[in-house]
């Protein structure tokens, strides 16, 4: 939580001179719960406003409330986060549908408020993308490509800004018999990408893999030689950051390890596997990456929730 630190006293200022005492105050408060890591108390209060009128268009409460999930989604072992039965067991789900309808409320932000804020959170953005592509990759290595191609989508809805993202939801929706849906993700990454695009630190380095997958997809399945000869160009631009791109040796050496991960990780947690979910007969609970624990496959049921959220949405867009 610490980066944040900064980033939260400032914006502290800034929404106190933006609003009248009284609406300020409430904003203010989310902010420093969060400085003092009271994170669930961050979502009871951030979910509360998200019922007020007053509130409901203000895009800090999302955005508060996506940095709280995302926090608790890194700390299983201090909240109740991460399994099925637990209090809250889809934080990193949460996380990124928040920051989806904080972005989508900020885009308004100026009708209501004269002001925006998406430029202040983009440290936030590449955490989160970090952390959602590196689980999305361990499952995609280990062949589980529907739920890495719905942890990609989730991802890319809340950072638009990162169509590297898009890129990889294209290329497991393929692998996972999507092709419908494979194809309209995979074409509409390679408009957003081209020789000129500045990948951020969070995705730069599968960016060349994601480019040598989509030409064969492209140059197969697919049968679309433009934008299989855009992809093949497109290897050689972004392979700098990423040197082990055309050696199968490393590719095949990564794939193993990440499935020699996830076996260790399987054989620790088989006594509570939940054997009548079949997406978690072989895996369920927190995965760890870089040595943390990051909670869950974020897969199964979507839960009170995201019907909650669902029903946010459909309010703000009634209110338009």
């Amino acid at each position: 939580m610490k980066p944040f630190k900064l980033l939260f006293l400032l914006l502290i200022i800034a929404s106190s001179s933006l609003y009248a005492q009284k609406e300020g105050k409430k904003i203010d408060d989310l902010n420093f719960l969060l400085i003092e890591e009271k994170y669930e108390d961050v979502i009871h209060k951030a979910e509360g406003l998200m019922q007020n009128d007053s509130y409901k268009k203000h895009p800090l409460i999302y955005v508060y409330a996506s940095m709280a999930y995302y926090e608790m989604s890194r700390r299983p072992g201090k909240f109740d986060v991460g399994e099925k039965d637990s209090k809250y067991p889809k934080p990193l789900k949460m996380a990124q549908k928040y920051l989806y309808k904080f972005t989508k409320t900020d885009a308004k932000a100026k009708k209501y408020y004269d002001n925006q804020w998406s430029d202040d959170f983009k440290d936030y953005y590449v955490q989160l993308s970090d952390t959602s592509n590196k689980l999305a990759q361990m499952l995609y290595l280990n062949d589980k490509y529907r739920k890495s191609a719905s942890l990609y989508k989730a991802a890319y809805r809340g950072i638009p800004s990162d169509p590297v993202l898009l890129l990889w939801q294209g290329v497991a929706e393929m692998k996972s018999k999507n092709s419908v849906e494979g194809k309209k993700s995979l074409a509409a990454a390679m408009k957003l990408i081209d020789e000129n695009f500045l990948p951020t630190k969070a995705t730069s380095a599968v960016l060349a893999h994601g480019m040598l997958l989509a030409e064969e997809l492209f140059r197969g399945s697919i049968g679309d030689a433009v934008n299989a000869d855009k992809a093949k160009k497109l290897i050689e631009v972004f392979k700098k950051y990423d040197p082990d791109v055309l050696n199968k040796e490393a590719l095949a050496a990564k794939k193993a390890a990440a499935k020699k991960a996830a076996m260790e990780d399987r054989v620790m947690r088989k006594f509570v596997s939940d054997a009548d979910d079949e997406d978690n007969q072989d895996r369920k609970g927190k995965v760890i990456i870089d040595g943390k624990s990051t909670g869950s496959s974020e897969e199964g049921k979507s839960g009170d929730a995201d019907d909650e959220l669902d029903k946010l949405e459909k309010e703000a867009e009634g209110g338009k």
